[in-house]
């Protein structure tokens, strides 16, 4: 891959990128057996309400009650899967020293995350690298969410970024469709090494 030198800034998506959206592992945890796990992930992690927590739409705390009255028979199981919330996630190990290493290089490192706000006030205070970076905007926070093009520009014009300059990270090629239309380089995050690899050509 032909090293690019017009790159300024590295911007991340979060989860399954810098942390690890563990769900399966967070309700195997809670004693969930598969057949619940699967039908929860399919049915609470995967809906609509889930979609509309990321873009500020709909409340967290109304979370539990939304997925309890549709699914009585599983009420204990749903009132325990969002009284531990915060288990829902891992940093993984790498994160904090690839930042450090890009910022090293001299690059501005940014986050572009799709995340409901509630959930991010408790989490995000967590994450070890998010003291490193340049600025983020998370979802929820703006009544926006990936792949609307509207939350990259957000992003650009929040701080004065050019899309020429940019290379995005995320896990899901449609988060990647609208960045790539505006001009910023990407990169599907398919695992570390690979990533790693691609970054210290691109930088």
């Amino acid at each position: 891959m032909e090293r690019t030198t017009t790159i300024k800034n590295v911007i991340f998506d979060v989860g399954d990128v810098l942390v690890s959206f563990r769900y399966r592992d967070y309700m195997s945890d809670l004693g969930f057996d598969d057949e619940t796990i699967e039908f929860l992930v399919d049915n609470m992690i995967f809906t609509d309400f889930w979609k509309g927590m990321d873009r500020g739409e709909e409340d967290v705390d109304e979370a539990c009650d939304h997925f309890c009255s549709l699914y009585p028979d599983l009420k204990d199981k749903i009132e325990l899967f969002w009284s531990n919330i915060e288990d829902i996630v891992g940093e993984f190990d790498y994160s904090l020293p690839m930042i450090r290493e890009i910022k090293e290089k001299g690059y501005k490192v940014f986050l572009l995350s799709n995340y409901p706000d509630k959930l991010a006030d408790m989490h995000w205070k967590q994450f070890s690298f998010l003291p490193e970076v340049d600025g983020y905007i998370i979802s929820a926070k703006v009544k926006l969410a990936k792949p609307d093009p509207k939350i990259y520009l957000m992003l650009m014009d929040r701080y004065r970024l050019k899309p020429e300059e940019c290379l995005f990270v995320d896990d899901r090629e449609d988060n990647l469709i609208p960045a790539r239309d505006l001009g910023i380089k990407t990169i599907l995050f398919t695992s570390y090494d690979e990533v790693n690899k691609k970054l210290n050509e691109m930088l």
